[in-house]
């Protein structure tokens, strides 16, 4: 089934509220929760793009007064001294001896790290032992993709946001024609709302049906509106 093609430049807002908990991240979610009380300095956080890895760690940050910083940018980065911090795909790493000093700073500093990847942490792909061997120490919890409880949480949450009444039964014939990822559950409720005003519609199953024939640009069967 062709996914729906959706990106409109969105900046998602991460917060408690809008954060749904399942299965697929109920641990992830605890061990967030437990901060400061984790067993080690440092946890390691792996899942699929589009799983709520970057929500988890914007909480994390709130949580613990931490900086953010991307691991592609670390050789740019300005040496931090006294922070907790989240290292986002550390996969995109370009200097390892950076990233396994952090780790060292924090450590002997007695600050937190949470490291964050898509790559299950056995399969990174470093070069550097110490660093390999530092990782696969740490405390680890997996993230999986977002079950149709998390994102017809969000997506009931999004519309009512937006002072939209959508029923139950719209979502439902939604989630199996979009990606299943959080990000895209936003662009979608976006371009619904959009899409309603302007053609003065309310949000049914033919109108959501006639919107992602129109983004996927399959010829869907006709019904009665």
């Amino acid at each position: 089934m062709s996914q729906l093609p959706l990106s409109l430049g969105m900046q998602p807002v991460y917060s408690e509220d809008n954060f749904f908990i399942s299965d697929c991240n109920r641990d992830a979610y605890d061990w967030i929760t437990a901060w400061p009380h984790w067993p080690g300095y440092a946890l390691l956080m792996y899942g699929p793009k589009g799983s709520g890895k970057t929500h988890l760690g914007q909480l994390w940050t709130k949580r613990a007064h931490a900086l953010t910083w991307p691991a592609s940018g670390l050789d740019a980065m300005e040496y931090p001294l006294s922070f907790h911090g989240l290292i986002e795909d550390i996969e995109r790493t370009r200097d390892e001896r950076l990233l396994l000093h952090l780790m060292n700073h924090a450590r002997e500093q007695g600050h937190n790290l949470l490291l964050t990847t898509a790559v299950i942490p056995q399969h990174l792909p470093f070069v550097l032992p110490d660093l390999t061997s530092r990782l696969l120490a740490l405390s680890s919890v997996q993230i999986t993709q977002p079950d149709d409880a998390v994102l017809a949480g969000a997506m009931r949450k999004q519309f009512a946001d937006r002072q939209m009444k959508v029923t139950d039964d719209v979502i439902v014939y939604a989630l199996p024609r979009m990606e299943r990822s959080l990000r895209k559950v936003q662009e979608l409720v976006e371009l619904v709302d959009k899409s309603a005003l302007a053609e003065r519609k309310n949000v049914t199953v033919p109108f959501i049906r006639k919107l992602l024939g129109k983004e996927t640009g399959e010829k869907m069967p006709r019904t009665d509106e």
